[in-house]
């Protein structure tokens, strides 16, 4: 595995370790150390590392149930900085369903959302969607703009929004009356293709290319590829491709699956396309299938 670019012997022995055994053990001692369930708290809507420190120190907090009460009970009101916004947040976000609803492709209202947003600008719905998987769980889309806020304005417009869980100046993040979330991003030209790409995924394929970009003293994030401060590509995804020495990925492929070395030695498989596909047309009478009658 360490003949892979990026791979190192340090690297592919942890990686080795996850595939033999299912488990890292750097990642749970660091999970012990956390006390109760504190990651799934900083998963929530509102908090983040510093909130969720300020609740475990001050309250006592370490499990879902205990902010539960917490919540309800009004102890909140107690820390700086929590007002009635984040509590109403939280005490719905604790109310739902620890398994979050994924959505058939075909449900998902993504052709509905780029006509909507579309307005001279480019608008790609990104993730899980444009590779192809059998179902989603959100829908994360990038829109070439100007004005992010704008954009955003637009968005909470949209006839089927139910909820606005956030609205800012490049991102805003709505809940569809289905229960599907979507997430708009408005990037500039220039980090177009870095912006797709990240939000794109997979997780495990943008790792292994930040790994490449590394190995090259680079930096790859969703603003662009860099050299220093120096932006070195960004604007397209094959522009970042071709920069790490890869040839271009498509979406469908992109799960960190072999697919790498592929684009490297210039062997990817190709896609089956529209255009190849052959059928017969089959078709019955309207008779019924005793006799003709």
């Amino acid at each position: 595995m360490s003949e892979l670019p990026g791979i190192g012997k340090d690297l592919a022995g942890k990686i080795a370790q996850i595939v033999q055994t299912g488990h890292f053990d750097l990642l749970d001692s660091l999970k012990r150390k956390m006390p109760g369930q504190l990651a799934e708290i900083a998963t929530l809507p509102g908090l983040g590392p510093k909130r969720v420190k300020l609740i475990h120190d001050k309250l006592k907090v370490s499990t879902l149930d205990e902010l539960r009460r917490a919540v309800k009970t009004g102890r909140l009101h107690r820390l700086r900085g929590f007002g009635p916004g984040i509590e109403n947040k939280l005490s719905a976000a604790l109310e739902k369903p620890t398994t979050k609803k994924r959505f058939k492709l075909s449900v998902a209202e993504a052709e509905a959302l780029v006509g909507f947003l579309r307005n001279g600008s480019r608008v790609v719905v990104a993730g899980s969607y444009r590779r192809r998987r059998d179902t989603v769980g959100d829908l994360d889309v990038v829109v070439t703009a100007a004005d992010g806020a704008a954009v955003g304005n637009k968005l909470v417009g949209y006839e089927n929004v139910a909820e606005v869980s956030a609205h800012g100046p490049t991102r805003t993040t709505v809940v569809l009356r289905s229960g599907l979330q979507v997430d708009v991003r408005a990037v500039p030209e220039e980090s177009y293709g870095a912006a797709l790409l990240y939000f794109t995924g997979s997780q495990a394929h943008n790792i292994a290319l930040r790994g490449i970009a590394v190995h090259h003293g680079w930096k790859l994030n969703e603003y662009g590829l860099f050299s220093g401060r120096r932006r070195i590509a960004g604007a397209t995804e094959e522009e970042i491709y071709k920069k790490l020495r890869l040839a271009f990925i498509p979406p469908e492929l992109r799960e960190d699956q072999g697919e790498i070395a592929l684009a490297a030695a210039n062997k990817l498989p190709a896609l089956v396309t529209r255009a190849d596909i052959r059928g017969d047309l089959h078709v019955h009478p309207d008779w019924t299938d005793d006799g003709f009658n």
